[in-house]
């Protein structure tokens, strides 16, 4: 089952990419670096400065013309977490291999691994590198000597150091795993060497990012550090944005384990099967203690500070599925017994329902006309700009209030600086007008949905309508339960001397 799952998840890996957030910047940041010579962080492009070391990597791809080495990424790290998983034994003596088994499973079993293994984000290959950390900083490093405890602090800095560049989300674990290390080196008297290692680590990691936001884009360094986004005039309602999230309540987070409001958000959650980990649950070991302190606090601070969708919690779960490998073999209870069947029983559905949607999208991999019909039935926006490409001139550069940027043919202008109000002002109306001007677009493409409202600040500086069509596309996705809603599609005339003089 273990490896029937990871085969289905291998085929996901070669779908095509059809999620909003990587159409938005996770492949078209690298992709405009690449054909226009772009910098990564345009002012008017707020979600581009979510973009780091993860879209780097995308960006050797996409100049190879691998445009699912992300996903293949993604991918291989989920695989390289199992074959660990698989692996492990605890100083020399055996972990019974069903707990192994059931453990992968349940990890497997996580919808928002259906998510992430077929989209860009960079998400896994920091959880696996960061979960690698962890068990290097609590069960490695207290017995080693010091001279491979220095080699040993080394390598972790350097992962989770790397792991915060290449997804902003990643500065909790990673600085919960630091303490941890700085705490273990402190009892071998390394704390100096420790520090100093860090530091160096840091300067050449993450400083250089921190130093061209300070320079570019705003003077607090310390706001850079802690904010994704660090725009100098829309940053915080951005940001409030990103932490509000699905608008889930902190306090009662059962939203982690099931899909809330709706079916639709089935792959935001991890599914209640990662509760394994409480079976024949025992805190008399050190290092269980340590796996449970380090996971509760992350737990804790997530709900506080981190977005309340489920994906921001598969850290803590793998790491409490992981060390519950490392209890004390007891007799199973029948609870345990009625679990496990459960998860075997859902494990087979999952196959089924896993298989049929992965080789659903991996048939676009044979033709043309498969890969239009599988994007144009999961992809949102696909048919709204595959329109705007058969109606527009080869190099018009245009204004887009749709996210599916990547899809346009030539350079697509995000909109997206009107949907927070601090940007409402006339200077920062000016702020992100002057950065657009530079590119010189000659229409702004609308949705049906955002023609017009109270949010479109530039309605009144645009020229005569150029196009439009009824029905022109659909929202989409990949989940059995989206509810398909048809929208227009409008294309207005610029007038740049009008855009420069509008007034809002």
């Amino acid at each position: 089952l273990i490896y029937i799952i990871l085969f289905f998840y291998f085929l996901l890996s070669l779908s095509p990419i059809s999620d909003p957030d990587s159409l938005d910047y996770h492949v078209t940041v690298p992709l405009y670096i690449l054909n226009f010579f772009d910098h990564p962080f345009q002012n008017y492009w707020l979600t581009s400065q979510l973009s780091g070391s993860g879209e780097t990597l995308l960006l050797y791809g996409l100049s190879l013309g691998a445009l699912n080495f992300s996903q293949l990424l993604q991918f291989f790290s989920l695989f390289m977490l199992i074959i660990f998983i698989l692996n492990f034994n605890l100083n020399e003596k055996n972990i019974d291999n069903d707990k192994k088994y059931y453990v992968c499973l349940c990890i497997l079993l996580m919808p928002v691994f259906i998510f992430l293994v077929s989209t860009s984000k960079p998400q896994l290959f920091p959880i696996f590198t960061n979960f690698i950390c962890l068990i290097l900083t609590l069960n490695c490093l207290p017995n080693l000597n010091k001279r491979k405890s220095l080699i040993c602090c080394f390598l972790v800095f350097l992962l989770v150091f790397c792991s915060t560049q290449m997804k902003f989300s990643f500065l909790l674990s990673s600085f919960l795993i630091t303490l941890f290390v700085f705490l273990e080196m402190y009892k071998k008297k390394l704390l100096i060497n420790s520090v100093l290692i860090s530091i160096i680590l840091f300067s050449l990691i993450m400083f250089p990012r921190e130093l061209y936001e300070f320079k570019n884009l705003n003077s607090n360094f310390l706001y850079n550090l802690i904010n994704p986004v660090t725009d100098n005039f829309s940053s915080a309602n951005f940001n409030a944005s990103l932490k509000h999230g699905t608008g889930n309540s902190p306090l009662i987070p059962f939203w982690i384990f099931f899909p809330y409001p709706h079916l639709g958000n089935i792959t935001y959650s991890l599914g209640v099967f990662v509760l394994y980990f409480l079976f024949n649950l025992r805190l008399n070991k050190f290092i269980i203690r340590q796996f449970f302190f380090i996971s509760f606090v992350f737990i804790i601070l997530s709900l506080i500070f981190a977005q309340p969708v489920g994906r921001f919690f598969i850290e803590p779960f793998i790491w409490l599925l992981f060390v519950s490998l490392m209890y004390a073999n007891n007799t199973k209870s029948k609870l345990q017994e009625i679990f496990e069947k459960l998860i075997t029983i859902f494990s087979i559905l999952f196959v089924l329902v896993i298989g049929y949607f992965s080789i659903s999208f991996f048939k676009a991999n044979f033709g043309k006309k498969y890969y239009h019909q599988v994007l144009e039935k999961s992809a949102d926006g696909y048919l709204l700009y595959k329109w705007a490409n058969d109606v527009l001139p080869d190099d018009a550069v245009i204004i887009t209030t749709h996210r599916s940027i990547a899809f346009y043919k030539h350079k697509a202008i995000p909109y997206e600086f009107r949907l927070f109000e601090n940007s409402f002002t006339d200077k920062g109306y000016k702020y992100y007008i002057d950065d657009i001007l530079k590119e010189k677009p000659s229409y702004i493409l609308y949705s049906s949905t955002e023609l017009n409202n109270n949010r479109d600040i530039l309605k009144n500086c645009r020229g005569k309508l150029f196009k439009q069509k009824k029905n022109v596309g659909h929202t989409a996705g990949r989940s059995p339960f989206h509810k398909k809603v048809f929208y227009d599609g409008f294309i207005y005339h610029l007038d740049l001397q009008k855009l420069k003089e509008c007034q809002i």
